[in-house]
């Protein structure tokens, strides 16, 4: 009888032995955490007979512990068991001292009362009827697994013997060796599980900073605006997805944020929405400098819904754009249809929002210098430099699309005396004025620009000769109307109007014409407008009763020829109204003259001998032949 008692138990162990090497052999043939805990409940209810068994892990950083896996006959019991965290607690009021064997706990309820909240994390079962020396429905056999430092691990919650046997010594011997292999099996997996989030996260920063890399190099080699906008929104979604984004600078001056870009359905409202500095996840952002991010927008107090826009659920991360330490504005992508963000997500577009800001700064940077470099400094209108540029494509759209336009010259009478009354800066905020008064007479498809001094011009697209000289005659009557300051002072415009391509059909053509126009109505007495079309002979006999009767008498007076005289008159005619010299041949001695040949060859020569005899040297060199100016 004692032989037998001995075999039985010989072979008891052997198969505890053959389970434990089974269970380290299965153990080792996956790191992966789910996996070592669905062989640990496997194996510790087949080699030990429970058909309950149930691995409840610690959270990380945390006092709650997950059941992660169970082998059970009851689907209820495990949606229970699943759905139910159970806290320290708990086991603090379980794993007591009077209920321990070996390293097992065996809560007998003939010593226990169990508490509802006890009951609440681990319900009891309908075991049946059951003997009083029989494993109780309200017993429980908690064997819990600890890690290298003693810290609790976890807790295997093993219920419902097969045999029905309450745990004997030799079992519970048998289940502190399981739990040693378990528990070393299980910080393994942990191990290996925070090894491999540490490469992904390191696989995810050299991604991130790859990006980056890309994102620097393609946005600062791009200065327009209108192209880093929609490559900011491509490159920022292939890092961070998201259903909308929109991008807004600070406007300080008027104490709102202002729109620049926008993806979404309703980027148009979203444009013409412009949020003030204190309002909303974006002001609270830009005032604390700060980026945010909320993953229910609906239940934030600082939400602000868009006019023409419904409230709906939706995560946002808000990131303020910073440059020199100063905040610019702010960068918002935003997730639908109950899409939320990770804390990750966060940093990577903050990291983004960096670089933006900068790219975005440079664009505007140019956007302000090209606009500088075409712009007149003290008007704001388009300069010489720039119109040079638009006439020219004016002359090309309209050559493409055969349609005509309008080009109007403008001159300032006798704005010397202007200046010389009231001082040159007052001067130049009467410039201003005219120019703003320009601007009222134009629309918005018309352009304009100061073409020197005080000399202005305007481009009217699509604009016949007739439609050109009613807004001429307006441009006059709103200069008139300019306040100069000086009781005997007033200002008032001439203006010349050609077309293309009725009057000419190229670009210095067309120029010509116009300032040929103006001349005409310089020489009839200025404060009017004349039009190109009008009869040449009638400019010519204007001219005489001013500029060509002066020349002509003193070129006879001087016994010059007809092609001096041609030359002195031209020169005359320059001076006084700034055109060029074989505009002004064409318009004071017509056609003839004017084409190519040696009389006009003549005409030019003889001009330009005397612009530089009456004009003082470019060199600070005074004039010629020691003329005093």
């Amino acid at each position: 009888m004692f032989g037998a008692k001995n075999r039985k138990s010989e072979r008891g162990e052997l198969e505890l032995l053959r389970s434990l090497i089974k269970l380290a052999n299965d153990l080792q043939s996956s790191l992966e955490l789910h996996e070592v805990v669905r062989v640990i409940v496997t194996a510790v209810s087949e080699t030990f007979g429970f058909r309950e068994a149930t691995l409840y892990l610690r959270e990380p950083g945390s006092d709650e512990f997950r059941a992660l896996g169970t082998v059970s006959e009851r689907p209820d019991y495990d949606e229970i068991v699943f759905s139910r965290p159970v806290p320290q607690r708990i086991w603090d009021e379980l794993l007591l001292e009077k209920f321990q064997m070996g390293s097992s706990f065996y809560v007998d309820h003939r010593r226990h009362e169990w508490t509802p909240e006890q009951l609440h994390y681990l319900p009891s079962l309908d075991l049946g009827e059951r003997q009083d020396d029989e494993f109780h429905p309200e017993d429980a056999l908690f064997l819990p697994l600890f890690d290298k430092h003693h810290c609790l691990l976890g807790v295997l919650d093993l219920y419902d013997p097969v045999d029905r046997a309450q745990p004997s010594l030799e079992l519970v011997k048998s289940l502190d060796v399981f739990a040693a292999h378990a528990a070393m099996a299980i910080e393994n997996a942990r191990q290996w599980e925070e090894l491999e989030k540490t490469s992904a996260e390191l696989a995810r920063q050299l991604a991130l900073w790859h990006d980056l890399h890309d994102l620097s190099t393609v946005l600062l080699s791009t200065l327009d605006q209108e192209s880093v906008l929609p490559q900011l929104t491509t490159m920022l979604k292939g890092m961070v997805d998201f259903d909308t984004m929109d991008i807004r600078l600070v406007d300080e001056v008027r104490g709102e944020l202002i729109p620049i870009y926008a993806r979404d359905e309703n980027a148009e409202v979203m444009l013409d929405f412009r949020s003030p500095l204190d309002v909303g996840v974006t002001g609270w952002v830009v005032s604390h400098n700060e980026a945010q991010v909320v993953n229910d927008m609906t239940k934030d107090p600082r939400g602000v819904v868009v006019p023409g826009t419904e409230m709906e659920p939706q995560a946002s991360i808000v990131v303020p754009l910073n440059v020199r330490g100063k905040v610019t504005g702010v960068l918002t992508v935003d997730r639908l249809f109950g899409r939320v963000f990770e804390e990750q997500e966060l940093e990577t577009v903050r990291l983004f929002g960096n670089f933006a800001a900068i790219a975005i700064q440079n664009a505007l940077s140019y956007e302000e210098m090209e606009r500088q470099a075409i712009s007149d400094g003290l008007t704001g209108l388009h300069n010489y430099r720039h119109f040079q540029d638009e006439l020219r494509a004016a002359v090309s759209r309209a050559e493409r699309y055969g349609e005509t336009f309008c080009l109007l010259m403008m001159d300032l009478d006798h704005f010397k005396a202007v200046n010389d009354t009231i001082g040159h800066q007052k001067g130049d905020d009467v410039l201003r004025e005219v120019a703003a008064a320009l601007k009222r007479c134009s629309r918005e498809s018309d352009y304009l620009a100061r073409y020197g001094g005080e000399e202005f011009v305007m481009i009217l697209p699509k604009t016949s000769l007739s439609e050109a000289q009613v807004v001429a005659e307006r441009v006059r009557a709103e200069v008139a109307a300019v306040g100069v300051g000086g009781r005997d002072l007033r200002v008032t415009v001439s203006v010349g109007v050609a077309s293309f391509p009725e009057s000419a059909r190229d670009t210095d053509g067309v120029l010509g014409a116009a300032d040929a126009a103006l001349l005409r109505a310089k020489a009839r007495g200025r404060n009017r407008v004349c039009l190109f079309s009008e009869d040449k002979t009638a400019a010519v006999s204007a001219l005489e009763g001013d500029l060509v009767a002066l020349g002509r008498r003193f070129a006879d007076r001087l016994g010059r020829s007809d092609g001096e005289a041609a030359g002195l008159i031209t020169a005359l005619a320059v001076y006084e109204s700034g055109g060029r010299v074989s505009d002004e041949v064409q318009t004071i001695l017509g056609e003839t003259v004017a084409e190519p040949g040696p009389a006009a060859d003549e005409v030019r020569q003889n001009a330009f001998d005397a612009l530089l005899y009456g004009s003082e040297r470019w060199d600070g060199g005074g004039y010629p032949e020691g003329r005093r100016g």
